[in-house]
């Protein structure tokens, strides 16, 4: 269920929006930064999941961004034969946000995200937060700042990955020899 209206004050909203990741350049204390935010959590809607159901679907086009405020949630991945596995669990305390990559275009999800508990998650479509960002220079460079960062570290860990399977193949390959 989608609602536009927002039942969380921005002024409540506000220190938990400077905690993630995404928006932890901005300060409380900075009128500017406040000014940015509030335009920023203006554009959001909020939406509510129930236990079970899905947020986001490994595979399928997303134009969407999304910060948890309400919840756990599970994040899923296919085997290359096409068994699904757990990798994350992940809950409102630890400030989470997902489908940034929907901010920089559209995105192919890379996993799927379920509801473990009843959610309710903050919404905004990429193309919006592009024009936010066209406004604010401010945001849009510390935004995607923050999202380059994420992705590289997202590629040196599958790069570690990489490496270790490669070396746990070759051992078992050198050790069947």
């Amino acid at each position: 269920m989608t609602t536009n209206a927002l039942d969380v004050k921005f002024e409540d909203a506000l220190p938990r929006l400077t905690h993630i990741e995404l928006f932890s350049d901005f300060s409380t204390e900075d009128e500017q930064s406040v000014s940015i935010l509030r335009t920023v959590y203006e554009k959001f809607s909020m939406r509510t999941y129930e236990r079970g159901e899905t947020i986001v679907t490994e595979g399928e086009k997303g134009e969407e961004f999304f910060i948890l405020v309400e919840g756990h949630l599970q994040v899923l991945r296919k085997t290359p034969c096409d068994d699904v596995i757990a990798i994350a669990d992940l809950d409102d305390t630890q400030h989470i946000f997902f489908g940034e990559s929907a901010l920089l275009g559209t995105d192919i999800r890379t996993a799927t995200v379920q509801a473990k508990s009843r959610c309710r998650v903050l919404v905004m479509n990429g193309a919006e937060f592009l024009a936010l960002c066209e406004k604010s220079p401010r945001l849009g460079f510390y935004a995607y700042k923050r999202i380059a960062a994420r992705m590289q570290s997202s590629v040196k860990r599958a790069n570690k990955d990489i490496t270790v399977l490669y070396d746990a193949l070759f051992r078992e390959v050198e050790s069947n020899a």
